[in-house]
């Protein structure tokens, strides 16, 4: 079963650049005539040096740059960590820099590491979300590897024609070391995807050979006011099949963007029920194959755009095995919207 997950949403708020943590109790005795230190705060986040210096070349622009422009600049600099979120502000903002990081450790599913950097007034401080790493090997050979919380780790690699492969990895506790083959066109483009407390995702991201200029991959010009219309236009340039509107699938896709906007959180199991294929069965839905993408952005079309540019997403509702296709759609507090594309492969209702 393919289920899938992408996170699109860059953070871009004022802030003010520090890590806090509720203080550690110390049960230790204090002896008499001595005064008792209070114990050091344990940071929300680990000091990352690449990400300093993505925080340091944001600090110098005079613009707070769109997400795919923040994304870029992190895999320039050699950070593979996923999600990645930035907050922008100017010196003094102390306690809405603190909530900020707190709310991001509260929806990561895994440890945050991070970079600060100040330029006169203006302070950036990025974060990303550490769940697994890609690591060169030799000029061929590519190391990959989960924390202990993740699991059913496999990588896709998108070559410079936009072809995708999907390659198994095996050794979740050491991680595996995979060849990639010459012929294989660089640059490439590699996801790490595992699954974790929330379903699996793509936990890291990186290029291998020079990153290519704008788009790796044409974009579908239909208009993302019709999902289902983006999405036919999409499998239509691999050859896949036209997808029927699945009424059943779209009141559950629209059920799953709500909790994804109300939960602050992009997953897959969000919910008592579980994943995509668990939550169709509660509505007496089975099917053959299912499959999910889900995002979060400004817009629709940023949220489609994200999908469609994801190798892993990309492969997902472009699997020619799918017959029938829901899409949902939401808004959150914060006015962005969350895009679910539920997919299955003749649904059928069992008692």
């Amino acid at each position: 079963m393919k289920r899938q997950s992408i996170l699109t949403c860059t953070v871009l708020l004022a802030l003010h650049a520090t890590a806090g943590a509720e203080n550690e109790k110390n049960d230790m005795p204090v002896p008499p005539g001595v005064e008792a230190v209070a114990p050091k705060p344990k940071a929300v986040c680990l000091r990352d040096k690449k990400l300093v210096a993505v925080a340091e070349q944001l600090a110098e622009r005079q613009h707070i740059p769109p997400s795919p422009e923040l994304v870029r600049a992190a895999r320039e600099a050699g950070v593979d960590a996923n999600p990645v979120y930035a907050k922008f502000g100017v010196v003094g903002e102390v306690e809405s820099f603190k909530s900020w990081l707190r709310d991001i450790d509260e929806i990561a599913d895994a440890p945050l590491i991070c970079g600060r950097a100040r330029v006169g007034e203006r302070v950036v401080l990025i974060v990303a979300v550490r769940a697994g790493s890609l690591a060169m090997s030799g000029k061929h050979n590519l190391h990959a590897e989960v924390i202990p919380d993740f699991r059913d780790p496999y990588l896709v690699v998108r070559d410079s024609r936009g072809k995708s492969r999907r390659i198994s990895v095996e050794g979740e506790g050491f991680g595996a070391t995979v060849s990639l083959p010459l012929e294989w066109r660089r640059p490439l483009f590699v996801q790490l995807v595992a699954t974790g407390p929330n379903g699996p995702r793509p936990v890291a991201e990186k290029w291998i050979g020079k990153i290519l200029q704008g788009q790796t991959t044409p974009r579908s010009e239909a208009s993302v006011a019709s999902p289902a219309a983006w999405l036919m236009q999409l499998r239509r340039a691999t050859g896949a099949r036209s997808l029927r509107s699945n009424r059943l699938l779209t009141k559950e896709a629209t059920s799953h963007a709500q909790t994804v906007c109300e939960s602050g959180k992009l997953g897959h199991e969000l919910d008592p029920w579980g994943d995509p294929e668990a939550r169709l069965l509660q509505r007496g839905i089975e099917a053959r194959v299912v499959g999910e993408a889900v995002a979060r952005a400004q817009t629709l079309r940023e949220a489609l755009h994200a999908i469609e540019d994801s190798p892993s997403h990309r492969l997902t509702v472009t699997d020619p095995r799918f017959t029938d296709a829901g899409y949902g759609k939401a808004k959150d507090d914060k006015g962005r919207t969350c895009a679910v594309v539920l997919l299955a492969s003749w649904p059928r209702k069992v008692p």
